[in-house]
């Protein structure tokens, strides 16, 4: 891998943390100075689920009072339902989906989140604390304190964008207090988890925090084989210099250690022909055996973030933050792969077949925000001024199998098989994976200005106006199955997102709003570019959303009812052949997003808290040079999800008596103009009961999938799919102290 620019990188942390702290040196001896207002250092919870802010510094109005659709999972309601992982938690938020974000609709499907908002893929949109984070894992919820869920253009608050929306990550950080908590679980996936949350105030004005994480087991069908153990270290310092100045220093670090099962075999048509068995998922009743090579298969993945967090409130007008992020992932994998052989073998699955990945992924990313109060008139101004400098580089490792399979008595096998009507796990293997050389790179940096208007007109009126310019440059290198490898490639421009906002407010606790936005996606926004140069000298996808939204509240602003109608146009890149065989690429491609949602957070009374949404999506492709394509829909895009989590709280809170419904109307895999694969309409049951014995401890109870529904939550059209898991019945004891 290339060194990063340590010479930019140095600049930018050099500027970027010493503006605010040099300016809190000069002003030290001034007492006068008051508590800093507009810092905002996590999600704050008010009302049962009930959010009212996100941790973003740049959207600086209560939830509420802004016009777009939010969606935050506090961190209550993750415990309440027992989430440990992005994943899971994304199934709160209607109209985004988790389903075939991978390769081949399958990808690795342990390894990483795969997230899409509103039909458009998310998975280079997701943020720790408002800074992007590209790797490709699966993110524990053990040190996040909220994930927030932001739909809509989004380009003028995060740069480079799909166009669905982001997903956000926000950090447990050191408070000036004293609180722990340690919390044990084990489940019928015989998986055991052990978390320690301690924070300790160090003196007048420092703090630390810790939390810890182990977590080893997850044999999710009961195949013998299936495991997956995390370890996690996450510690906060905080140092606040004075009244005006607090400094943050962030460390994590996580290792998975992990025997994973990328899917189970899907019976294509010509393996349905030669089974005799019906087209589709393998029987269910089949799902709890193991289809790969046992000793083989493996996953280790490495994830390290280290961040220091200034924030300076100059005077009452003024507020600098600064944060500044060094991260890093490795991850190497080799899971097999449900292939099916042809011909005279098609009943039989090929035990050669492997999915292998060897990734590394740096990151360094410096942001600059000044925060303003300005009033003028009737007009009161709440401005962002920002600037960020990042440095991203991944190289994806070229990988060479070099396994020897050979049976029970030792014999080789030339041409290994898996029988999956008739498992004798007699197929064994020695050897492993070597690095070819063929590898795709991609270093990319980026330099960013930005600005954010928030104006009040009077009592009723709020005008929003955003605008960002990004200048994003990548070079590196790519292979391809058919036209091999090539070194030099590069894709370079600036390019401007924008959003702007009219909300009226009738009421205090009224909202309605209408708002312009748009995304732009350049080449290589993951990190990847295209081995044809051509390709990468395309102008950015263009995604431009317009929303009409309301959002009241109720009960004294305990309860937050939301509504928006919305369409999202994306002009996509699309390749068109001429006579003289040259593939041309342009904008001309377009797909389109439509729908409507509502949610409902908070408090129903003093006793009944509840989280639910509904999402209807109308999604498909408009313009297309392939005739064949128009029309189809947009990959993981259901036309209705919904779901609804409601908590009853008894005896002075003692007890808690909680449950919920997730409905998911089905999703199909479109692939070369062709709906591969269509999941039929699901519904699950959870159900969550707590007890407080003491007042330091509470036991609780959590089943998921209460009916044992069986459905599909990932499909491949290279021939396996991932059911969703079975029913599962989890013990939790938390105790506090």
């Amino acid at each position: 891998m290339k060194k990063m620019n340590t010479k930019k990188s140095a600049l930018a942390l050099t500027v970027t943390a010493a503006i605010p702290f040099g300016t809190a040196l000069a002003q030290q001896e001034n007492t006068a100075v008051q508590e800093l207002e507009t810092t905002k250092v996590q999600a704050t919870e008010e009302a049962g689920y009930k959010v009212d802010e996100t941790s973003s510094v740049k959207l600086t109005q209560p939830i509420a009072n802004t016009p777009r659709s939010i969606n935050v999972i506090s961190e209550r309601l993750l415990e309440d339902q027992g989430i440990t992982n992005l994943n899971d938690a994304l199934r709160n938020v209607a109209g985004v989906s988790t389903f075939g974000g991978g390769e081949g609709g399958g990808g690795v499907v342990s390894a990483s989140d795969k997230v899409t908002i509103r039909g458009f893929d998310a998975r280079s949109n997701i943020y720790v604390d408002g800074i992007r984070d590209i790797a490709g894992y699966s993110r524990d919820t053990f040190n996040y304190e909220a994930v927030e869920v932001i739909k809509g253009g989004s380009g003028s608050l995060d740069g480079r964008s799909t166009g669905g929306g982001s997903v956000n990550l926000a950090t447990k950080r050191a408070r000036l207090e004293d609180f722990g908590a340690v919390s044990g679980r084990y489940d019928s996936f015989e998986n055991a988890r052990v978390t320690l949350d301690y924070n300790k105030k160090l003196s007048e004005n420092v703090a630390g925090r810790l939390n810890l994480l182990y977590s080893d087991g997850g044999d999710f069908f009961d195949n013998g084989v299936e495991e997956y153990q995390t370890t996690g270290v996450a510690g906060s310092l905080l140092y606040k210099v004075n009244e005006a100045t607090d400094i943050n220093l962030d460390v994590f670090v996580m290792e998975q250690d992990n025997v994973p099962v990328l899917g189970l075999p899907f019976l294509t048509s010509a393996a349905a022909e030669a089974t005799g068995q019906p087209e589709g998922p393998i029987d269910s009743g089949l799902w709890d055996e193991y289809y790969s090579v046992p000793g083989r298969d493996f996953e280790e993945v490495s994830t390290q973030m280290y961040t220091l967090v200034i924030n300076h409130k100059v005077n009452d007008v003024v507020t600098l933050r600064s944060q500044t992020r060094f991260g890093s992932n490795e991850k190497k994998s080799v899971i097999g792969r449900p292939w099916w052989n042809s011909g005279e073998e098609a009943n039989l699955l090929n035990a050669e077949r492997l999915q292998a990945l060897d990734e590394e992924t740096d990151l360094f990313v410096s942001q600059l925000d000044a925060i303003l109060s300005l009033e003028s008139g009737a007009l009161k101004h709440r401005v962002v001024l920002g600037a960020e400098v990042a440095e991203e580089e991944r190289t994806s490792f070229g990988v060479t199998a070099n396994y020897t399979y050979v049976d029970g008595q030792g014999n080789v096998l030339e041409a290994p098989t898996i029988n999956p009507f008739d498992l004798q796990n007699n197929v064994f293997v020695t050897g492993g994976t070597t690095r070819s050389g063929n590898d795709t790179s991609g270093d990319a940096s980026t330099v960013a200005l930005y600005l954010l208007d928030t104006i009040k007109v009077g009592e009723h009126l709020q005008v929003d106006i955003n605008a960002r310019y990004d200048d994003f440059d990548i070079s590196g290198s790519a292979c391809g199955r058919r036209s091999g490898c090539f070194d030099g490639l590069d894709a370079q421009g600036s390019y401007f997102s924008y959003g702007a906002a009219v909300s009226y407010m009738p009421t205090e606790n009224g909202n309605i709003y209408l708002s312009h936005s748009n995304s732009k996606q350049p080449p290589g926004v993951a990190l990847a570019l295209s081995t044809n140069a051509a390709q990468n000298a395309v102008r950015p996808e263009n995604a431009v959303t317009t929303e009409l939204g309301v959002k009241w509240q109720f009960f004294n602003d305990q309860l937050l009812v939301s509504g928006a109608v919305f369409e999202t146009t994306k002009d996509v890149v699309d390749s068109q052949n001429i006579e003289d065989g040259v593939t041309v690429y342009s904008l001309a491609g377009e797909q389109e997003s439509k729908g409507y949602e509502v949610s409902v957070t908070g408090m129903l009374t003093d006793s009944l808290s509840i989280s639910a949404n509904y999402a209807s999506l109308d999604t498909e492709v408009t313009q297309d040079t392939t005739a064949d394509s128009i029309g189809n829909g947009l990959q993981a895009s259901p036309d209705d999800t919904a779901n609804i989590w409601v908590n009853y709280a008894a005896m002075d809170n003692k007890l808690n008596v909680g449950g919920g419904i997730y409905y998911n109307s089905g999703e199909t895999y479109w692939r070369r103009n062709t709906a591969y694969f269509t999941v039929d309409s699901y519904t699950t049951l959870f159900l969550m009961a707590s007890y407080q014995v003491t007042e330091d401890l509470k036991l609780q109870l959590n089943v998921d999938n209460l009916t044992d529904e069986e459905y599909v939550v990932d499909y491949s059209a290279k021939g396996h799919f991932r059911p969703g898991n079975p029913r599962s019945v989890a013990v939790f004891a938390n105790y506090t102290f």
